[in-house]
């Protein structure tokens, strides 16, 4: 069994926008990672570690939590840069892992990440090189699914020919090229290549107006492309986490989450794996769901993912309404997250609860402060 020292850097995809090592995070960024530091804590196992990046506060590790009606903990302990190097060897490691039989997994990972972990002590052999690191990036595009959607229609024409799968985008590195695509979808939403937590996206109404050509040339210039896709009538957001080591990649779970309207990040079900399967069987066919996970793990170990990797994978998808004799069909890849999501965190504690459970958690900005908030109910 691997042991893991977590850390907690959600302004990961906004460096990784950058490209920077250098790079410097919004105040609400660094913020957040600050009031978080021991989220990692919810999901770490007896002998993992969780880094903070400020020393651990005198109270314990359950002050600041806010839990409804039971706290979810674990045995992980707390370190701090000065605590690196007297972790214990653990025996009979091999393969991706360090000397010291450690995996590291921050939340995500970036030039920046890679210079605050090296300047804080972690070592080397910790850390990923400035190839994989480069490797990862290219992953962490939305080119990835651009890429993957295309090729999983060549394979599979008849499930979006009759309507059962939808989806489909382009990767544009020009104005000219963003506006053809819109011009084509219609109604158009576009994407940077970088963002999360339903940022760096613009819906397109119409044609391209004025605001929308002026948001096009800001990616462009700033990320050298943008993703257009049509602007799909949404009914539910969902995801299907997966599991990757050393170029194998495994299912793991279903993500129910909600969003605002204008997509940003709202909250997640704590809930067993038949219960969402049930509620996704309004909409989809059970067999549909095991079809589209078996794809995934087949695209996702064959083609793309870096092979030094060790981590999760999210990948976001959508119910979406259509007028045709089928009224609802499956968007099986609208993004793939190559780190740790929410989701995966909500997938985590629905393992450490009974079975007739259920739960939301989500994150809560309050006062200029962020906490997460697990909220228990009857199923």
């Amino acid at each position: 069994m691997s042991h893991y020292i977590y850390y907690f850097n959600p302004e990961n995809d906004l460096a990784l926008a950058s490209g920077d090592a250098h790079y410097t995070p919004p105040a609400s960024a660094l913020q957040m990672a600050k009031d978080l530091q021991r989220l990692p804590l919810l999901w770490a196992q007896a002998g993992d570690r969780v880094l903070l990046r400020t020393e651990p506060p005198s109270e314990g590790p359950s002050s600041g939590f806010t839990t409804r009606e039971e706290t979810v903990t674990s045995d992980a302990r707390y370190l701090s840069s000065s605590f690196i190097f007297t972790v214990p060897p653990l025996a009979g490691r091999t393969g991706g892992e360090s000397a010291k039989g450690w995996v590291f997994l921050p939340w995500g990972w970036s030039p920046l990440a890679a210079r605050q972990l090296k300047e804080r002590g972690v070592p080397p052999d910790l850390l990923p090189t400035a190839e994989q690191l480069d490797a990862y990036r290219a992953a962490s595009s939305r080119r990835l699914a651009v890429q993957l959607l295309r090729l999983w229609r060549t394979q599979c024409p008849d499930a979006f020919r009759e309507g059962t799968l939808v989806g489909e985008s382009s990767w544009c590195t020009t104005l000219a090229a963003v506006a053809e695509a819109c011009s084509r979808y219609g109604r158009s939403m576009l994407k940077a290549p970088w963002s999360g937590s339903g940022r760096g996206v613009h819906p397109v109404r119409a044609a391209l107006s004025a605001r929308d050509e002026a948001w096009a040339l800001r990616t462009l210039q700033r990320q050298g492309a943008v993703e257009v896709e049509p602007l799909y009538d949404r009914i539910l957001d969902f995801a299907m986490e997966f599991w990757a080591e050393r170029g194998s990649v495994r299912y793991c779970g279903l993500s129910l989450f909600s969003t605002t309207p204008g997509g940003v990040y709202a909250g997640n079900l704590i809930a067993p794996e038949a219960d969402k399967e049930r509620m996704l069987s309004r909409y989809v066919s059970p067999a549909l769901l095991v079809q589209v996970r078996e794809q995934l793990v087949s695209l996702l170990s064959t083609c793309c993912l870096p092979s030094w990797y060790t981590g999760p994978v999210g990948v976001d998808m959508m119910i979406v309404n259509k007028e045709t004799p089928l009224p609802m069909a499956l968007h099986p890849l609208v993004e793939i997250n190559l780190r740790m999501t929410m989701g995966w965190v909500a997938l985590q504690l629905a393992s450490q609860l009974p079975h007739e459970r259920h739960g939301r958690f989500r994150i809560v900005h309050a006062d200029g402060h962020y906490r997460h908030e697990i909220t228990f109910f009857e199923a």
